[in-house]
């Protein structure tokens, strides 16, 4: 196999390096907060340039995030901060190659950055693909759109990078001609690239081995792709999915567990609610494969991607009706209402699992197959959200764009949600939590 292509170490306690962590959204993380509020555990809140929807990473001691600015994103920003203090290290300025309007319609910095020992990795919808060394040197930097063609999206683009130890992997589905790259970290130059048929989605790839080789995995509008991380060839594909556009996939155990969920360009609810499924990797006289092990029945999730932890699938609807399912069979353990909309996904921590509502409530759940709530916790008080969230909507980056003459009401609803006090992302290390708005970070940490 090339060196480029191994898959990383197993993320560590002191490591979040991409978005999900590693991609389960599962952290060995010890001593973390399970209670906190803005006069407990909130260790510190700091304010961000521009504007960000990505997750942030954190690498040892540093934070790092993206953010774009201007009314035209013709800005797109990488930075580090401190990950005790908070404080801005470095904060380095690219100039976007491609433009678009900064609206809460669009993506704004979508795509979570990929962190190692050597570097950071960010992507912008713009198309500029960044490699930074911890100082904010740049390594490489290049442009996908100049290189391939403008992107063209329904709402920007939303996937985030996925990493092996040497390379990082680039997902670009779109109205125009689509792909999947590996992209060598220390030289920035393509180790391959596979095209792929024209697709809408904001999905994220995920890297995995299975049976001495690695892969990489996409679920994206109506299939489950596996590549071969040496050569980008197809390995296989399932076909038979619906509503996959957002969620990503997850894996463990040698399971595969594909998010569908609701969308304006997904009207079957029945056909998505089946896509939330569970596939096991196999492999016969050396091929790689798949079987299907159960489908979903009533699920349909949202912005956030599915867990699997100890056992048990996690499944959070728009409405915020939490489903738990036996990983193995599929049978539902329970569904009940957390009344918390979440566009991050839910982080699994050893006895807990922890729903990042976007208005700053977190509901912390015990894990296992029998619903059993622990608290709800406060990232803000309510005069701080009805502070900035006035102040967020005279900002000029959060001003609605003209709306269509269909669907009005739903295109302005949709807006407003987007305005305001949003979590979009969070990190996790030994006791700590990074939560992060469009506008700011917050940490929340085990008190000593």
């Amino acid at each position: 196999m090339h060196p480029s292509l191994l898959l990383l170490a197993v993320l560590a306690a002191d490591t979040w390096p991409g978005f999900r962590g590693d991609g389960s959204n599962q952290t060995t993380a010890r001593n973390l907060p399970v209670r906190w509020s803005p006069e407990e555990n909130r260790a510190w809140r700091v304010g961000l340039p521009g504007y960000g929807q990505s997750s942030p990473v954190v690498w040892k001691d540093r934070i790092f995030l993206t953010a774009v600015e201007g009314a035209d994103k013709e800005k797109c920003i990488v930075m580090a901060a401190d990950l005790r203090t908070g404080k801005a290290l470095w904060k380095k300025e690219f100039q976007a190659s491609q433009k678009g309007k900064n609206n809460p319609s669009m993506s704004r910095a979508a795509s979570t950055p990929v962190a190692d020992a050597n570097g950071v990795y960010a992507f912008f919808e713009s198309g500029d693909l960044i490699g930074l060394n911890h100082e904010g040197e740049v390594k490489w930097e290049r442009s996908l759109t100049k290189e391939y063609g403008e992107f063209k999206n329904h709402h920007g683009l939303g996937g985030s990078l996925a990493q092996t130890e040497k390379a990082v992997v680039v997902l670009v589905d779109h109205s125009g001609p689509s792909y999947l790259a590996a992209v060598e970290k220390k030289t920035g130059q393509n180790i391959w690239k596979t095209d792929r048929a024209k697709r809408l989605s904001w999905t994220t790839p995920v890297v995995t081995t299975h049976d001495g080789k690695t892969f990489v995995l996409v679920s994206s509008n109506g299939s489950l792709t596996s590549y071969d991380a040496e050569t980008g060839k197809e390995a296989w594909t399932f076909d038979d999915l619906s509503g996959n556009l957002i969620p990503s996939p997850v894996v463990a155990d040698g399971l595969v567990l594909v998010g569908a969920g609701e969308s304006g360009l997904t009207s079957d609810m029945k056909a998505a609610a089946k896509s939330n499924c569970c596939l096991r990797l196999t492999s016969k006289e050396g091929k790689p494969g798949y079987e299907l092990l159960w489908r979903g029945r009533k699920a349909v999730l949202h912005h956030a991607s599915p867990v699997m932890h100890r056992g048990c699938v996690y499944l959070l609807t728009k409405a915020g009706t939490l489903y738990c399912l036996d990983a193995r069979t599929g049978e539902e353990k329970y569904a009940e209402r957390l009344n918390n909309t979440c566009w991050a996904t839910p982080v699994a921590a050893g006895d807990h699992l922890y729903f990042f509502g976007k208005d700053g409530k977190t509901t912390v759940v015990e894990a296992g197959p029998k619903f059993s709530p622990v608290v709800v916790n406060r990232l803000w008080s309510d005069d701080e959200r009805k502070t900035r969230a006035a102040a967020a909507e005279k900002a000029p980056e959060n001003q609605f764009p003209p709306l269509p003459k269909q669907g009005k009401d739903e295109m302005e609803a949709m807006l407003k949600d987007a305005v305001g006090d949003v979590v979009y992302g969070v990190a996790v290390v030994d006791g700590t939590f990074l939560i992060r708005t469009g506008t700011e970070l917050f940490c929340v940490r085990t008190a000593k």
